[in-house]
């Protein structure tokens, strides 16, 4: 599945009102790049400043203006979008970063959905537009940017404890260059550098994460506004029977692909060319994201080879004692503090053995524990060997991460459509404008978003301070121009 998709879009150049020549340095490198920048206050977005002071005339003077990320609206979960009204580093345009998963935007969640970047950035190009139409139509999608994607896939375990104590046996695997990163938490596992430009692999437990999205989500649809309304539907979504019990035991690993790492396989950056080459694959009968997430994660798995697992399953144990020693309070909520008790005897027993662990706790108490444990099933004899039966009860790890490819998705899953992305996007906006009769009217979004995805849009009028300048590659063969004001317009008095 493609879980995420970051893509950078430049501005086209009759957008931009100056370029500039700049020297960049980065881990010793030095390079002269070749700067544009748009006149932020006229694209229409929320400004932040860096810097407010006072002139002489006791006017507040604004200025290192900047547009800070943002969360757009979609029908579910937001879409990260940022304006960059100049280039920085070594990359010289200016333009606009978008980040989201393709499945949430048009299905509410990612417990499974489409491998295509086509649809993943239709899908954000199509709710950027209904935030921000006129921004849409300056930008250069001919030359938009992957920049990074995430995929990911899933092994389905039997049961909660044996999907924890796998990711406890996954924490401690490194092999070559893929090192566990040491920041784990204990339902997550890391691989590779914070910081890495090439990729970044985790692994852990959806489960959990489902849970915890589900909660939130509940959190901000107690609230008001677009975000609350979005989150609604997200909860309803989300708390489908079907889709809660999918999420039990998986397993899930998610490798990140970064442009630098897409580059070094020869595979093209560029979003166009992207989906062309990861659709003349498909009609080879392969698959783009699969075939990615197999390469990064191929380290780990070649280190699980051999690598055993205790399945001891404590959880059919601690069940039994809680169903046989439960107590109730004055509240009338149930008690469970013998059965633990109980339980601790039990797992002492199989950590340190039955002479040590009688010989650590009171007599009477090892008596009526003992005389307990066996009235749930558990004999004095099994409680006897149970260190040598833990040692002897170990399996390959990989019997149990064990990816299936063909059971990704449940029967009934329907994948989304262009059409059924650009219908999302209309009811949105029709609700919207039920909403609040002042709305401004906005465009039908397949009047913007056009199919193929790339496809540009005739430009809208932009800022009145746009020069004449050519555009960068021209400028590159021109040689250096003296340099533009590049702080025109990132102060001003109020």
């Amino acid at each position: 599945m493609l879980d995420r998709l970051h893509l950078f879009i430049p501005f086209k150049p009759e957008a931009c009102t100056a370029y500039f020549w700049t020297t960049e340095k980065r881990k010793g490198k030095v390079r002269d790049v070749l700067m544009s920048s748009v006149d932020l206050a006229y694209l229409g977005v929320p400004m932040q400043s860096g810097s407010v002071s006072l002139d002489a005339k006791e006017r507040f003077i604004v200025s290192e203006l900047r547009h800070a990320w943002e969360s757009l609206p979609s029908s579910y979960t937001p879409l990260a979008f940022k304006v960059f009204h100049e280039g920085f580093g070594f990359r010289g345009e200016a333009g606009v970063d978008l980040k989201a998963s393709p499945a949430k935007l048009t299905q509410g969640h990612n417990l499974f959905g489409s491998t295509s970047i086509r649809m993943g950035a239709l899908a954000m190009k199509a709710w950027l537009s209904v935030a921000y139409p006129d921004l849409m139509a300056k930008l250069n999608w001919d030359e938009a940017e992957v920049q990074a994607l995430d995929c990911t896939y899933s092994a389905r375990l039997p049961n909660e404890r044996t999907a924890q104590q796998a990711i406890d046996a996954l924490r401690n695997i490194s092999n070559g260059q893929t090192k566990s990163r040491g920041d784990n938490y204990s339902e997550t596992a890391y691989w590779f550098k914070k910081d890495s430009r090439l990729k970044g692999l985790k692994a852990y437990l959806k489960q959990y994460e489902y849970a915890h999205q589900l909660i939130e989500a509940q959190r901000q649809a107690a609230g008001s506004g677009k975000k609350a309304a979005a989150a609604r539907r997200t909860v309803a979504v989300m708390s489908d029977p079907q889709l809660v019990d999918w999420s039990k035991c998986l397993l899930r690993f998610e490798a990140t692909v970064k442009s630098r790492g897409l580059s070094r396989r020869k595979i093209p950056t560029n979003l166009n060319k992207l989906i062309d080459y990861q659709e003349n694959l498909a009609r080879e009968g392969r698959c783009l994201i699969r075939e990615l997430w197999t390469e990064t994660t191929a380290p780990i798995f070649k280190a699980c080879e051999g690598m055993e697992m205790k399945t001891i399953d404590d959880e059919h144990v601690q069940a039994a004692l809680k169903a046989a020693y439960v107590k109730t309070n004055k509240h009338g909520k149930p008690v469970y503090t013998y059965a633990n008790n109980l339980f601790n005897t039990f797992r002492n027993i199989r950590s340190y053995g039955w002479d040590e662990t009688k010989a650590s706790i009171a007599p009477s108490t090892w008596t009526r524990h003992t005389r307990d444990l066996e009235a749930c099933g558990i004999s004095k004899a099994v409680l006897q060997k149970l260190p040598e039966i833990s040692k002897n009860s170990v399996v390959p790890l990989l019997r149990f991460v064990e990816i299936d490819f063909s059971s990704q998705r449940p029967p009934w899953y329907v994948e989304p459509t262009a059409e059924s992305v650009l219908d999302h996007c209309e009811q949105f906006i029709d609700s919207q404008a039920a909403n609040d009769e002042h709305a401004a009217p906005l465009k039908k979004v397949a009047n913007v978003v056009q199919i193929p995805v790339c496809t540009a849009s005739p430009l809208l009028p932009h800022s009145p301070h746009a020069t004449a300048a050519p555009p960068p590659w021209a400028l590159k063969w021109l040689g250096k121009p003296k340099t533009h004001d590049k702080t025109a317009r990132s102060s001003v008095a109020i």
